[in-house]
């Protein structure tokens, strides 16, 4: 059984509220609560135990992230910084980036200067070519002149795990030379990838062209779930592939809401023609009297052709939906506006079917082209689709869109700026919010949260950040571990 995270922290404050002694929090709190601890009892707890003489403070948090390594959450983790494990010994700074390799939900998102920086950091290393070892995205910036070729295989399977879009437009020219390194180390000779070829390639796929994907074992399909993306030309050939019936899916006379179910994220970025393949679905093999088109619709006598039996089989779905002003204006009976009605219903259930497993995903990557008025008309209500709106890794949200969604969480009866919204929301989000709203947040939820990059927020906006961290019953000085949480919003 899985919980949320706003769940598994009431169960955390209640741990601490037991006994308020930072001391003590650490040892009271399980192990498998350990990820949830706030950075201000963890900072509190480890200034107690280390010594500060000789680290810089900025460093401090750093001391924190080696001290318990193997039990942080992906989001601290995420916090990796060259400047920050500059001090340390190397073997300190190798296991934390073993640290950072995780798969799944649980990965931890790194940009390119992370990575390079990590990559300088074990390039020297014996075991530089284990690569099991190490976060797949690292492996990305890897000098393959390095690789034994004995072991490019096993290098290339690691790398299929990797995200190939975190690639700066100045690094851009490495897609291709890993491609052509991949070509040549599994003898890949045509554009026909085997079933062996995809399953190394794995995330790598999504590089191909449509030449590769039409002609490619169909377990390509699979791969390209994990795609942020797809152009009009893997679309295309997605397609091509779907309907050519030699995928698990089989052939177009089967497709139905299990279909679209099954493939996931995909159908969201495939052209209309995909779609009129389930219209053929939707067709009975017993209209006699013909379908019924735009062209039937309009003409003076529809539906008298048509007794209730023909009017189901001849309608499909999509007709339904494209006309459906025009067909309830000439039809009037109530047995063939309930057709009607249930015809859209199915339009509707098979849409939402087909996007119920990746909802989430779908509220991510699609929403970054909503406008304004899309927003407002979409229901934010919970923590989790906040969440899920503001996830970073499908991009950045235009300021004044990051402000309207912000808003509209919060103006239903109950929500606030707290440590789970925070959270979500992060810094530069943060920064899209009128000085008002942030004003609300309290002292506590600010600091339970997890480091907020405020570069970007007015200098207004970081003073108020700056007083509300700041708010304690005992002074704040560079000595206390209190100093760390607050002076992200001194601007510096």
């Amino acid at each position: 059984m899985s919980f949320s995270s706003s769940f598994l922290f009431i169960i955390f404050l209640q741990i601490v509220i037991s006994n308020l002694n930072s001391s003590n929090i650490i040892d009271n709190v399980p192990d498998q609560l350990a990820t949830q601890i706030p950075r201000v009892y963890l900072s509190e707890q480890i200034g107690l135990n280390v010594s500060q003489e000789n680290i810089e403070h900025e460093q401090f948090i750093h001391v924190c992230l080696f001290a318990c390594v193997g039990s942080l959450s992906s989001s601290v983790l995420q916090g990796f910084t060259c400047t920050g494990v500059s001090q340390f010994e190397r073997k300190q700074v190798t296991d934390l980036v073993k640290a950072c390799r995780r798969k799944g939900l649980n990965k931890v998102p790194l940009l390119e200067t992370q990575l390079t920086c990590m990559y300088n950091y074990i390039r020297t290393e014996p075991n530089v070519t284990r690569f099991d070892l190490y976060p797949p995205d690292v492996l990305l910036y890897y000098d393959y002149s390095l690789v034994p070729q004995s072991s490019c295989r096993s290098y290339f399977q690691e790398l299929g795990d990797a995200d190939f879009s975190v690639f700066s437009s100045v690094l851009s020219y490495k897609l291709t030379a890993l491609f052509n390194n991949a070509r040549s180390c599994l003898g890949i000779t045509n554009t026909s990838l085997t079933e062996d070829n995809v399953s190394v390639l794995g995330n790598m796929c999504c590089m191909l062209d449509g030449s590769y994907i039409k002609s490619s074992d169909p377990s390509i399909l699979e791969k390209l779930k994990n795609c942020p993306d797809l152009t009009a030309d893997q679309a295309a050939a997605v397609v091509t592939l779907l309907t050519n019936g030699n995928t698990q899916y089989g052939i177009t006379l089967t497709w139905n809401q299990t279909t679209l179910t099954d493939l996931g994220m995909l159908p969201l970025y495939l052209p209309t023609s995909f779609y009129d393949k389930f219209d053929k679905v939707s067709q009975k093999p017993y209209c006699t009297v013909g379908n019924i088109t735009q062209v039937t619709i309009s003409d003076s006598t529809f539906p008298l052709d048509y007794d209730v039996t023909q009017f189901n089989n001849c309608l499909s779905n999509t007709v339904v939906k494209d006309n459906f002003d025009a067909i309830t204006d000439k039809v009037d009976e109530k047995d063939y506006l309930k057709i009607v009605l249930q015809k859209l219903g199915e339009v509707l259930t098979t849409w939402l079917a087909g996007l119920a497993s990746t909802v989430r995903s779908l509220l991510g990557r699609a929403s970054r082209v909503a406008t304004i008025d899309d927003i407002r008309s979409w229901t934010i209500t919970q923590v989790d689709t906040l969440s899920a709106l503001m996830d970073s890794s499908n991009g950045d949200w235009d300021p004044s869109l990051a402000k309207v969604i912000i808003s509209k969480y919060l103006a239903v009866a109950g929500n606030s700026l707290g440590r789970a919204e925070l959270n979500a929301i992060k810094g530069p989000n943060l920064c899209s919010l009128d000085l008002s709203v942030i004003q609300s947040i309290s002292s506590q939820n600010l600091k339970e949260a997890e480091a907020l990059n405020v570069n970007n927020c007015t200098l207004e906006a970081k003073k108020e950040l700056f007083n509300i961290s700041s708010q304690s019953s005992r002074a704040i000085t560079r000595e206390s571990p209190s100093y760390l949480l607050t002076k992200q919003f001194l601007g510096q």
